[in-house]
């Protein structure tokens, strides 16, 4: 990109130098601890350790525990280990619900439960048949059929009717020792396991191991599917994009702690990502985000589960320390200068909360959920482009946010109007601020000659330079008060 050079022709105590305030607090401001609430055996029917989450159609969620399972619906909690022997004491390691709403559960002694509200379904001679205990998860293809990993046992297919169970012994499936199930866009099986990642597509397996692959770890706790089909991977070597042939690798310090538990998607598309040393927010392009017992609401940092329900909110099943929700959305971005460089100190206000941007420019907000709000910095003495952000019914977590602050250059002249040059140069542009609303802006060359003339600027529109002649120049700038003048060079 060309980049501008731009003299001052004014006495140094004209040029206006803006103050920047020290960094003294932290990205999360005290009213964000509103949004962020605790549940355990003390104010629920929760046991400490959550193992388990779903949620269901009507949005009720679902807890497994190590004490059973609960529900939490509106504000009203429900033990189901009261009602169901079965439950009762018992580890409750997988929830999912199926098209029909019928809540699959998985269990450690008792195999796989069935509950539709009302009734409640128990498998006890496919359990023993099959030796179906410690389940692990409970996928549902789009053909309704069930694919159960038994921790210990292989996997599981359950069509409505038939049992068939798959090991490392009479299939191909890398190891019997099953942690996690998803069902990519081609109704394929992607298996992880203690041993890496086995994919079945009805008739054949194809293996990921370390050896083979890009995966960092073949310890594989969770994998997440996205829109496009790509494979977001949990290891205990960090989390692996796997697009295609390609594997990308994302582990510290871009994530809290290269041990990956849970992912979980947001309505943005936006990546949660539970670790053992907290949890970290990733859009899957570059910009990260990361949340731990020091800079919010966590009591601790070992989150075992992360789910995102239907309106948006986040839960976290921590280790002992029971469930946390989290239910506003976070928006953030950068406040950069003119030449990209981070510009920290500045306030960012939506108008009810405010946060100042660290020694990388970061600034970090929460809002309301379906909240619509304008992002403005307060950068006295400066101007800012642009001028404020407004974001309209907020579902999901908002990057990307970000303000580029001018130093701004002060024209010359006869003129009473103040007038302002702002570069942009990264960007490949400039804007002129000034109090009237239209000027000719001329651009002169070293010769004299006029290269450019706008007849009709508008205060504060952008003019692109980056395809300007390089030339040494002089910036007029007339308006009904008179003339002021800006010398420049274009490298």
């Amino acid at each position: 990109m060309t980049r501008l050079t731009l003299t001052i022709t004014l006495m140094r105590k004209n040029i206006i130098i803006a103050v920047l305030l020290s960094v003294f607090c932290s990205s999360f401001s005290v009213s964000h601890a509103q949004n962020w609430t605790t549940f355990d055996m003390k104010n629920s029917e929760l046991g400490n350790s959550v193992l388990a989450m779903a949620y269901d159609s009507k949005n009720n969620k679902w807890f497994g525990t190590d004490l059973g399972m609960a529900r939490l619906s509106g504000k009203t909690w429900t033990d189901f280990s009261m009602f169901n022997e079965k439950l009762k004491g018992q580890y409750v390691n997988c929830l999912t619900v199926d098209a029909n709403g019928v809540l699959w559960i998985g269990t450690d002694d008792y195999g796989v439960i069935e509950f539709n509200g009302s009734r409640w379904t128990e498998h006890k001679e496919e359990m023993k048949r099959l030796q179906m205990k410690f389940i692990s998860k409970i996928a549902i293809d789009r053909n309704n059929v069930k694919w159960i990993g038994v921790t210990l046992g292989g996997l599981v297919r359950y069509d409505g009717q038939d049992w068939k169970k798959y090991t490392s012994t009479d299939s191909e499936l890398n190891s019997d020792f099953i942690l996690c199930v998803a069902i990519d866009k081609r109704n394929r099986k992607w298996i992880g396991t203690n041993d890496g990642i086995s994919v079945f597509d009805d008739k054949g397996w194809t293996s990921y191991t370390t050896s083979n692959s890009g995966l960092t770890h073949n310890i594989v706790p969770a994998i997440l599917i996205d829109k496009d089909d790509t494979k977001w991977i949990a290891t205990l070597g960090g989390l692996i994009r796997h697009s295609g042939n390609s594997w990308t690798v994302y582990t510290t310090p871009s994530l809290p702690c290269d041990q990956v538990n849970d992912l979980a998607f947001d309505p943005s598309g936006a990546i949660w990502i539970a670790t053992d040393k907290g949890v970290a927010l990733f859009d899957g392009d570059s910009n990260w985000h990361q949340y731990t017992h020091k800079n919010s609401q966590l009591p601790n940092d070992k989150i075992r589960r992360v789910m995102v329900d239907g309106q948006g909110v986040k839960w976290f099943g921590t280790d002992l320390r029971g469930l946390v929700r989290f239910s506003a959305q976070p928006v953030m971005g950068h406040v950069l200068d003119d030449k990209g460089r981070p510009v920290s100190g500045i306030t960012v206000s939506d108008g009810t909360n405010e946060a100042v941007t660290d020694n990388n420019g970061k600034y970090y907000l929460e809002v309301a959920t379906n909240a619509t709000v304008t992002l403005a910095p307060k950068a006295e003495g400066r101007s800012v482009e642009p001028a404020n952000r407004k974001l309209t019914t907020v579902k999901g977590a908002c990057f990307g946010q970000d303000f580029v602050v001018s130093s701004g250059m002060i024209a010359e002249g006869s003129s009473t109007e103040r007038v302002m040059v702002n570069p942009f140069l990264d960007q490949g542009y400039i804007t002129i601020t000034m109090e009237s609303a239209v000027a000719e802006v001329e651009f002169v060359n070293s010769k004299g000659e006029s290269v450019r003339t706008i007849p009709q600027y508008k205060n504060e529109a952008r003019i692109t330079i980056s395809k300007m002649p390089k030339s040494n120049y002089t910036l007029y700038i007339r308006t009904a008060k008179g003339e002021k003048k800006l010398l420049f060079n274009l490298k």
